[in-house]
């Protein structure tokens, strides 16, 4: 199925209106700027997000500024659902953190401000893909706060065992994956986990590309591209050839395989390693960190997303939320706390810096593995893009990738299905489509 061109009916006229000054009309709510706040020349700004340790530089914002106060909701639950019921109600908080890959429907519907001319003088303290997140059409939406970017943890011991060295290419991580089969048939490459769609997009990424992508007022659409179809092809081998095994990730079962060495590399975001080493902990000091191997002809790395803070429509004081968002993820004073307490991985250059990512691990032998990670966010490309119906996409490809586990279709197969639905789901919509000619 070719790729499709949707007519952006819906962010257009989102930009349009919130480049016209969508505050003016827009009822706050007690928490956002008041009249009488600014009667006493005091910003009251809502900030809802869930990283772990806000509640601290929250403090420290407010004893440094006491012109704008925030005030923090630390969000659990369903609290994202609520978010965008009250924002619609003309009720919603100032400031928002979001997954990058929802922020396309805030756009589309309205729910976001666009910030461009307050935070543009702080991109280049940014890497570009995490920049690229939050810009669409030109537009800035919001201010990154986290990445993340992949490389792989493979057991030291497995492949010294059997002699196999760390595949630094997927044409060498083929090789491997069959060298160590063949030496022993219990052991695998690998676990394909047809729902951690994370891990799969990481790898359309580093090959350049993306789901979606914005040609003048139009959407591409591109489940089936390219780059995804080199992906499916490498997993597809691995399949056909027995060399991975395939439980969900996260379940008993799957931890049960990595506990027993049955796997000896897992590939994904640098959040990972403390959940391997929670789960795992009879490994300690097996496991090493090399980055993931690259396409033939690249030194990309992938990412598998990140998150956002973003102003929403009914703040009155856009300038003042997007200064204290510029701060909090953008601040060398802010860093080591975002790191050591948050648990980000920085999407700042200056983070990526900081002495306190690359301290020593004792469950991967003392080595600083976040090295390989820094190395992979400053080499993660551009290039992807998020849409308005991502979930829909993500539910499709998630859908599909499991009927190719259970042998009823191929990978291939099922990025044409999943590319379908979601276009289907665009037309359902009401947004235009038309074929790009590819």
């Amino acid at each position: 199925m070719k790729s499709k061109i949707v007519k952006i009916t819906g962010i257009a006229a989102a930009a349009a209106l919130l480049a016209g000054g969508v505050t003016a009309c827009t009822s706050g709510t007690a928490g956002n700027s008041s009249d009488s706040a600014a009667a006493n020349a005091v910003t009251t700004l809502d900030f809802w997000g869930w990283v772990p340790g806000l509640e601290d530089l929250v403090t420290e914002w407010n004893t440094n500024n006491p012109d704008i106060q925030v005030t923090f909701h630390r969000m659990t639950g369903d609290d994202g659902t609520k978010v965008e019921a009250a924002v619609d109600a003309g009720a919603g908080p100032d400031i928002v953190q979001v997954s990058t890959h929802d922020l396309p429907s805030y756009i589309i519907s309205g729910r976001v401000q666009d910030i461009t001319a307050y935070v543009s003088d702080t991109e280049s303290n940014f890497t570009p893909s995490s920049w690229a997140s939050v810009t669409f059409n030109d537009a800035v939406y919001g201010v990154p706060q986290g990445v993340g970017p992949a490389a792989t943890m493979y057991r030291e011991d497995i492949l010294a065992k059997y002699d196999i060295a760390v595949p630094t290419t997927w044409d060498e991580y083929l090789e491997a994956a069959r060298k160590l089969h063949a030496a022993n048939p219990k052991l695998y490459i690998a676990n394909l986990s047809s729902s951690e769609i994370g891990q799969w997009m990481q790898e359309v990424q580093q090959a350049e590309g993306s789901w979606y992508g914005i040609d003048g007022d139009a959407w591409t659409v591109g489940v089936n591209d390219s780059a995804s179809q080199q992906v499916a092809q490498r997993w597809q081998t691995l399949l056909d050839e027995h060399l991975v095994t395939t439980e969900q990730m996260w379940t008993p079962a799957y931890w049960s395989l990595v506990n027993k060495g049955t796997i000896a590399t897992i590939t994904y975001a640098a959040w990972f390693p403390v959940s391997l080493e929670t789960n795992a902990p009879d490994t300690t000091g097996l496991w090493r960190v090399a980055s993931m191997p690259k396409n033939t002809g690249s030194t990309y790395a992938g990412d598998s997303g990140g998150a956002a803070d973003v102003v929403l429509k009914g703040a009155k004081n856009p300038e003042a939320a997007a200064k204290f968002i510029s701060w909090l993820n953008g601040s060398d004073d802010t860093q080591e706390a975002l790191i050591t307490v948050g648990g980000l991985f920085p999407s700042t250059n200056s983070g990526l810096a900081s002495s306190s990512l690359v301290q020593p691990v004792d469950f991967f032998g003392g080595h600083s593995i976040n090295e390989v990670f820094v190395d992979a966010a400053n080499n993660t490309p551009s290039t992807w893009v998020d849409g308005p119906n991502y979930n829909i996409a993500k539910t499709a490809v998630t859908d599909e990738f499991a009927k190719v586990i259970e042998g009823t279709e191929t990978f291939a197969q099922a990025l044409d299905n999943a590319q379908e639905a979601t276009v289907s789901d665009l037309e359902a919509q009401g947004l235009s489509v038309s074929s790009s000619g590819e």
